[in-house]
């Protein structure tokens, strides 16, 4: 029997670490989801691809300008050697020798010129060859080194953005969770409450103190509770979905948050940076559009570089063997070789107009880049102004419907207690609870809009 019952204990022990510690694997704090979304979210993800593949870009870019080594090798079978139609240039040669050394006269005249049919070759041929080519100048090329490192910073850039999105889509979609949670709570407690006092009021009604109306519309109240909860409850299960999906999470996982929205608040509510000064050069946005204006400044450079000659060199050793038969392997027979070297050089004389064109099409575009850059500095200080007035705002109205909501909740108590005294009238009872349910839903959208606007705080300053 005793071994039995540790036999249960163990079981019971290992059952209990089990789930202690699947839940400790998915809890997340809101740091941590924001950590966990940083490694594994879809679009991070693919940002840091990006990153890797500028890289290999540089990497090929380089390697244009470096020698290029290639070998081949052919291996020739005709089935029928080629034939040439050639003039038949012996015939006027033989008559000619005929009657001047001999003094022999055709019997029949020399007649039109005509050809006869001659095959070159041999019926097996092979070779084998080896190249070497080097760029030894191209204005396009250094232009696409500098172009391709550029590309990289802008994808290096690219990511900190989708970092920066990832993190406010988090702590959005985490403070989602909890305050329609939170709204939960209030809904069920409230929900009990009203079940209590239509038990209540109902064996009140039948003692004969109070009227059927009044019976009637708590079952009523209690009803479009219950219907509110199931659309909460809904709610909850969606906005976990999305939380799950944002972080790259197995959304059929179950998943913990292990803040709580007090905790956060207080942390949120900090006003630092409504004193911090704000400089545009380290705003993300500003540094894509200032890597765009690189890339726009080496297209031009590169349009210009074309009127530029280019210069390669090239080196190729080549050997050769023709046989009428199939014996390439075998000693003796001769190969022969081809080996030569040489500079190349492309010099671009007259394009009618097309150079000259593209350079003017790289310099307007880098003018529309340039008034980009004025119009995003003045955005952002246009938007500066409006996130710390958002925030002060947010927070003024957060503390107002603090205040409203514990007031329209001592209202409603009071009401409800007045009402099972039958001092209150239903109609007071059902303004009170609507009041302390709308007073809740907008205390609830004054947290999340204090959130959106510290969340926008943070973003404009984070770098």
């Amino acid at each position: 029997m005793r071994n039995i019952s540790l036999t249960a204990l163990i079981v019971a022990l290992i059952s209990f670490w089990d789930i202690a510690y699947s839940q400790d694997k998915s809890s997340f704090s809101l740091s941590e989801a924001i950590e966990f979304a940083l490694k594994n979210n879809h679009n991070v993800k693919n940002a840091q691809t990006d990153v890797e593949l500028a890289r290999q870009k540089v990497r090929e870019t380089t390697a244009i300008g470096l020698p290029q080594v290639n070998g081949k090798i052919t291996n020739t079978n005709y089935i029928n050697i080629p034939t040439t139609l050639m003039p038949d240039f012996l015939s006027p040669i033989i008559h000619k020798v005929n009657e001047d050394d001999f003094g022999l006269t055709p019997i029949n005249p020399l007649g039109d010129a005509t050809f006869f049919p001659a095959q070159f070759g041999t019926k097996y041929n092979a070779s084998a060859e080896l190249s070497v080519a080097q760029l030894i100048f191209n204005g396009s090329y250094l232009v696409g080194l500098q172009a391709a490192k550029a590309y990289l910073e802008q994808s290096k850039v690219q990511l900190a953005k989708n970092n920066i999105d990832t993190k406010e889509q988090i702590s959005k979609a985490y403070f989602l969770v909890l305050t329609t949670e939170q709204n939960k709570i209030v809904l069920d407690s409230t929900l009990n409450s009203l079940k209590n006092m239509a038990v209540e009021t109902a064996e009140i009604y039948k003692q004969g103190f109070v009227e059927e109306l009044n019976v009637d519309q708590l079952n009523l109240m209690v009803k479009d509770l219950e219907t509110t909860l199931v659309y909460v409850n809904n709610q909850i299960i969606l906005s976990r979905y999305y939380l799950k999906l944002l972080m790259g999470f197995d959304i059929n996982e179950p998943i913990y948050l292990s803040d709580q929205i007090e905790s956060l608040l207080s942390k949120y509510s900090e006003t630092d940076l409504l004193i911090a000064p704000f400089d545009y050069n380290h705003h993300i946005d500003y540094k894509i559009l200032q890597n765009q204006k690189d890339l726009s400044r080496l297209s031009l450079k590169n349009e210009q570089s074309t009127y530029l000659p280019s210069i390669s060199g090239f080196f190729t050793a080549q050997t050769n063997a023709m046989r009428d038969k199939y014996n390439f392997f075998s000693g003796g027979e001769r190969w022969f070789p081809t080996t030569v070297w040489g500079i190349q050089m492309d010099i671009p004389i007259f394009s009618s107009g097309s150079r000259g064109s593209k350079v003017q099409q790289a310099k307007l575009n880098l003018q529309k880049v340039n008034e980009m850059g004025l119009q995003l500095q003045e955005s952002l200080t246009i938007e500066e102004k409006n996130t710390k007035t958002n925030f002060k705002n947010a927070l003024l109205i957060l503390d107002n419907k603090k205040t409203s909501l514990i007031l329209a909740k001592k209202i409603y108590q009071n009401t409800s207690l007045k009402f099972s005294e039958g001092i209150s009238s239903n109609m007071d009872l059902l303004q009170a609870y609507n009041q302390y349910l709308a007073a809740e839903s907008e205390h609830n959208n004054a947290i999340l809009e204090l959130v959106n606007a510290k969340i926008a705080l943070e973003k404009l300053f984070t770098e």
